[in-house]
């Protein structure tokens, strides 16, 4: 069994989550709920849950002070429950921690729990944490890290400003970085598109995003850039036109 602990100042959401557990995740056993971060640490202490499913914002304070203050003392996945996702939606997702959008659905849970269930099985790295946690600290996003899971099921820490192009490889992600290194990531290009879509990326064709600062010429004519490393990558016409626009702002 996996012992949980939910902690959400919503009443009606701590007892949506227990049900659904109940009824669609027997393996899991739910130890305690709290309502704030305080209450929540203590239960946490108190309990030493194996999951915790955390929402984001609470009278005290955030998830991510939840993390900071049991950080060294239990060890535990955590599932993100917020109804919010663009707020903390980048410091989330670059640190594959979970998140679950409210209202709860039956597949985002029974996904959740399954790759929960899957990391405390094999004892995965808690890495991913203290990605979350400098990135929550850190306001400048070109200084933040990411979190990869390869297709070798290894997990890699790129720092974000490294990545100089990603494409796409059939279901996976192939990573370029500025050192000439490659990583092919488990999850799809589209998954990380969408994810750096409002950062200093911007996606050039169907199959490749590239990092701006990483520009070191634009062939206009020929449908062309060329990145600090040399690679050359094609830019469709319609959004050569918007690349340059957004460029001159």
């Amino acid at each position: 069994m996996i012992k949980a602990v939910i902690i959400d100042d919503e009443r009606n959401s701590r007892d949506i989550i227990v049900l659904m557990l109940e009824k669609y995740c027997p393996e899991v056993t739910v130890a305690a709920t709290a309502s704030d971060c305080a209450e929540g640490i203590a239960q946490i202490r108190e309990h030493q849950p194996e999951l915790v499913f955390l929402d984001l914002e609470m009278p005290d304070g955030t998830g991510f002070d939840v993390l900071l203050g049991t950080r060294g003392d239990v060890s535990f996945e955590a599932v993100f429950v917020t109804a919010f996702e663009k707020k903390f939606l980048h410091v989330i997702r670059c640190s594959e921690v979970e998140l679950i959008l409210k209202p709860i659905d039956k597949e985002s849970l029974l996904q959740a729990v399954s790759l929960v269930k899957e990391r405390i099985i094999g004892n995965s790295s808690k890495e991913r944490y203290q990605v979350l946690l400098e990135n929550f600290h850190n306001l400048q996003h070109a200084s933040w890290k990411l979190l990869v899971q390869d297709t070798n099921g290894d997990s890699q820490t790129i720092f974000l400003p490294a990545v100089e192009c990603l494409e796409s490889r059939q279901d996976n992600c192939l990573f370029r970085l500025d050192s000439g290194a490659e990583i092919q990531a488990e999850r799809p290009f589209r998954y990380y598109a969408d994810l750096f879509s409002s950062l200093q990326f911007y996606q050039v064709n169907n199959m490749q995003m590239i990092q701006l600062p990483n520009i070191s010429q634009i062939d206009a004519n020929h449908g062309k850039i060329v990145l600090k490393s040399g690679l050359v990558v094609e830019i469709t016409e319609r959004r050569r036109k918007d690349l340059l626009a957004r460029l001159q702002r």
